[in-house]
């Protein structure tokens, strides 16, 4: 039975915001991850260029002529995770058989991560396990918000203000140790044999306007990043407090600041969080954030070869 879905694969992100950005801009929240990556590698990629090391690729889902879905796998740091939009388990399966494809031909890491929608990220590791062996186990699962008005709360001692290359120092650490310390405050002991995860990318961020940190008489307490607005959304992220200053309303003020501030510049706010942080998810509700939807990470354990088989 011929199926009515088909899989396009593309290096050049200008060419997918051609081909399907009316649909990432039809649901431009559910969409802000594809669509803000895309267009920052769209901003710095120069067809025929040199590529980058990590796998950096697009691909795009139809259903018959109609471009239903837009996958990717653009993330610089191990395990590159593969991102799986929302699909029928037939078509995810599909996907994962063009990534495996060029995987194989690109010689590119193993597909051992994928993140989406539970029911499409299943079928889509599903069928890597099918094809390569190995188990498949549930990593840190996410929730997605949205805030059309912002409640702000009482202002903490401080003030917000954007990072300068004079806070390059702070920013770059900050950036490198905020998924594992996000992960512990989850109640998830690290993995001691995983290269820690780094956003990666500071002095860039720093330039483009995109980090604010909480100020208090010089010091500097509270970082809150934002990505330029894709399709009239921002998402913001990351948000890390260092733990010596937790607790005091850093967080919940510098992110009630920044989201206000990108309301009144006329565009949506979203972010993500870890489900599994009561804090994080606390927060972000008594300043006016709603949920949106659940996504899940599935990580592909290879299979262990025994010596001599």
């Amino acid at each position: 039975m011929t199926s009515a879905y088909s899989v396009e694969l593309f290096d050049d992100p200008a060419a997918v915001l051609d081909v399907a950005g009316d649909l990432l801009a039809a649901d431009p929240v559910v969409s802000s991850i594809v669509a803000t990556v895309t267009h920052q590698a769209a901003r710095s990629f120069t067809p025929g260029g040199p590529r980058p090391e990590h796998p950096m690729w697009w691909a795009v889902v139809r259903e018959h002529d109609a471009v239903v879905a837009v996958a990717m796998r653009t993330m610089p740091h191990p395990p590159h995770t593969v991102w799986v939009p929302d699909l029928p388990q037939d078509a995810a399966r599909l996907l994962a058989r063009a990534a495996l494809d060029r995987t194989a031909r690109a010689g590119d890491a193993a597909l051992t991560s994928a993140n989406g929608p539970v029911a499409a990220v299943r079928a889509f590791t599903d069928e890597v396990v099918r094809s390569t062996g190995g188990t498949v186990r549930e990593d840190r699962p996410e929730r997605l918000w949205e805030a059309t008005r912002i409640v702000r709360p009482a202002p903490p001692s401080g003030r917000a203000r954007l990072a300068t290359l004079a806070d390059l120092g702070v920013v770059t650490a900050w950036f490198d140790v905020f998924h594992a310390e996000a992960d512990a405050q989850s109640g998830r002991a690290p993995d001691e044999d995983a290269e820690p995860l780094r956003i990666g990318g500071a002095r860039q961020r720093i330039e483009d306007g995109d980090v604010w940190l909480w100020d208090v008489d010089g010091e500097v307490v509270q970082l809150t990043g934002a990505r330029p607005p894709s399709f009239g959304v921002v998402r913001i992220g990351p948000v890390y407090t260092p733990r010596e200053h937790r607790g005091r309303g850093y967080a919940r003020a510098l992110v009630a600041d920044v989201a206000q501030r990108v309301l009144d510049d006329g565009h949506r706010v979203c972010l993500y969080t870890d489900r599994d942080n009561p804090v994080s998810n606390r927060v972000y509700a008594a300043i006016g954030f709603e949920p949106v939807l659940d996504q899940v990470n599935l990580a592909v354990d290879p299979a262990v070869r025994l010596a001599g088989r």
